[in-house]
């Protein structure tokens, strides 16, 4: 079957010859253009959810603070724990949520590290 001559990629600033329009260092992610809360699966039903979660409960588990609250799946949904099951979320601050999610990230690297720490 025949292919097409080789032309520059498609980056305004690579010489590289290539058949597919872009060259293997500039070809685009898939992903890349996807908006960030609508991509990630923040749905209606999710807002719903996480609006009931936050009025369940309206402060930081670990500090108590009112203030960027977020709500945080307590066993990870890449570790199997249930998206919509009210017992698997918990309500974080940001702060706290940010420390939690980087202890699971840790933990999932590093099998031999430290347990999560509230």
């Amino acid at each position: 079957m025949p292919t097409s001559p080789p032309t520059r990629c498609g980056d305004p600033e690579c010489q590289v010859l290539t058949t597919q329009g872009r060259c293997e260092a500039h070809q685009r992610k898939a992903w890349a253009n996807r908006s960030k809360h609508w991509g990630s699966g923040s749905t209606r039903k999710w807002r719903a959810f996480r609006a009931q979660r936050l009025e369940a409960e309206p402060q930081c588990r670990w500090c108590g603070s009112t203030a960027g609250l977020e709500v945080d799946h307590m066993v990870p949904l890449s570790e199997g724990g249930s998206k919509w099951d009210p017992a698997n979320v918990q309500t974080l601050c940001r702060a706290h949520h940010e420390v939690k999610s980087a202890q699971d990230r840790r933990r999932r690297t590093r099998p031999d590290g430290p347990g999560l720490t509230a």
